[in-house]
């Protein structure tokens, strides 16, 4: 049987151990995600236990301190009772008036922070920032986008449908894919060579070691490619079909070049009806190959074989956003993936094969506290 006393008492004295060592850590090292959530997740498990613990010795702890149990405990235990709880409430008051030893002693930790690896290891996180608001009227939206370790030169585009799944406008759209326009034509300079990995991804890579390029400026319209983000093109583009003229995207005052740093956007929702939208960014990037999604897996496609690189398959962030709602930030989350060569526009909620192409977001943050 269950012994819940001995239970609560180990339970206790493990978390104790642990919080012991991650106070120190946080003391004497650089900020890690990884020591914080371990200290608050284990600091409130903690005090459950303490509270657990309680409940289950009430009956001593409320005996222990009557009156009369005091009285009989006092000539044995009054001393040191009082000298813990006078030490316990000084070092809590020298705290609060902020005493010279102990602040010296935060400012030791404070120099041993800094001066930990992590710290002055880290680089400076830049931002450009873009307002696109200026170009139409309604409520405004900001969208803070940090990129991820996998970043390279993405398309993307950012939208918003109402909840019964119709598009109401676009937020932000590259100009590669909105406009039908794509300048470069890369080829490998041996056919032969299968690919498994992203080259990029390799320190010192030289482009033209594997392969050969044709850019031509003068491009306009040339390529419409659904692969690049099959989702949001399937939605926005009723009845693809790429044998036919390519369709205009009536996306003006939507476009813009892919921003390679980090970025703060703000635009303006001009649809007033209604309060709830989804809103979702869907990002795509050539070359990104793993051992799953090889340059050789789909050999009888020929837009995923084809001169594309299309590689791990588009991926897709989501968030429900509410303007009547006091909630003003909704952080998006990685919900799904496009078709590999965009045969349609569905959402492939598997992501077992996707590797590096999920870390091509580090965060999407949409801000509201403009209405």
């Amino acid at each position: 049987m269950l012994n819940k006393r001995t239970l609560a008492t180990i339970s206790v004295v493990s978390l104790f151990a642990i919080l012991i060592t991650t106070s120190i850590l946080m003391f004497t090292q650089a900020y890690t995600t990884t020591v914080a959530l371990t200290h608050t997740v284990l600091g409130f498990t903690f005090i459950g236990f303490g509270v657990w613990h309680g409940v289950n010795n009430f009956s001593a702890i409320k005996k222990y301190l009557s009156f009369s149990t005091r009285s009989k405990a006092k000539a044995k235990h009054g001393l040191p009772s009082i000298t813990a709880v006078g030490l316990t409430t000084t070092l809590l008051v020298l705290c609060l008036v902020s005493f010279p030893p102990f602040l010296a002693l935060h400012f030791w930790g404070t120099q041993l922070r800094i001066s930990d690896n992590n710290a002055t290891q880290a680089s400076e996180l830049k931002y450009n920032v873009l307002n696109m608001a200026q170009n139409f009227d309604g409520r405004s939206i900001t969208i803070d986008f940090k990129k991820g370790t996998a970043f390279h030169w993405p398309q993307y585009a950012m939208w918003l449908e109402d909840e019964s799944g119709e598009i109401v406008q676009a937020v932000y759209v590259t100009q590669g894919v909105g406009t039908n326009t794509f300048k470069n034509t890369v080829t490998l300079n041996n056919s032969e060579l299968t690919l498994s990995r992203n080259p990029f991804d390799d320190e010192g890579f030289v482009f033209e070691s594997i392969f050969s390029e044709d850019y031509d400026e003068s491009r306009s319209n040339n390529k419409f490619r659904p692969e690049a983000l099959p989702i949001f093109l399937h939605r926005f583009v009723k009845d693809i079909d790429v044998s036919e003229t390519l369709p205009q995207l009536k996306l003006d005052g939507y476009t813009g070049a892919t921003q390679f740093e980090n970025h703060i956007l703000t635009q303006k929702v001009t649809d007033e009806s209604r309060q709830r939208y989804n809103i979702y960014f869907e990002i795509n990037q050539s070359f990104d190959f793993n051992q799953y999604y090889s340059s050789d897996r789909f050999p009888d496609d020929p837009i995923y074989s084809g001169d594309g690189f299309s590689a791990q398959p588009s991926v897709l962030y989501h968030a429900t956003i509410d303007f009547s709602s006091d909630q003003k930030f909704y952080a998006m989350s990685l919900v799904g993936h496009g078709h590999h060569s965009g045969r349609d526009g569905e959402i492939y909620t598997n992501m077992e094969n996707l590797t590096n192409a999920k870390n091509i977001v580090d965060r999407i943050i949409i801000d509201l506290r403009q209405n």
